[in-house]
């Protein structure tokens, strides 16, 4: 099990997340994105989270995915997400 990050840690790392949010246990980011670069955003954050294993919920809405991390066994955020965050940012920009 890995260990729920307190509320001045979650605020910590999501000053070097920009654009994700704290939404209540979880952290989320939309992505402004649609067709085939959708696509390719998806199978690029499904191969980083297979690396960790540890995989985001992806939501397809017209023109944006919406990814949404927390460590499902522990109920919150842990570390894990945040790593798991800063590679969906990675795969964004290209570089995962």
């Amino acid at each position: 099990m890995a260990q729920l990050l307190d509320d001045e840690s979650i605020d910590e790392a999501l000053v070097s997340l920009p654009g994700w949010q704290r939404v209540d246990n979880t952290l989320v980011k939309d992505v402004p994105v649609d067709g085939a670069a959708a696509d390719d955003l998806e199978a690029a954050v499904a191969k980083v989270a297979d690396e960790l294993n540890h995989h985001p919920v992806i939501e397809r809405a017209e023109r944006r995915l919406r990814f949404t991390v927390w460590t499902h066994s522990d109920g919150g955020v842990t570390s894990k997400d945040v790593a798991l965050a800063g590679r969906i940012d990675d795969a964004i920009a290209g570089t995962a």
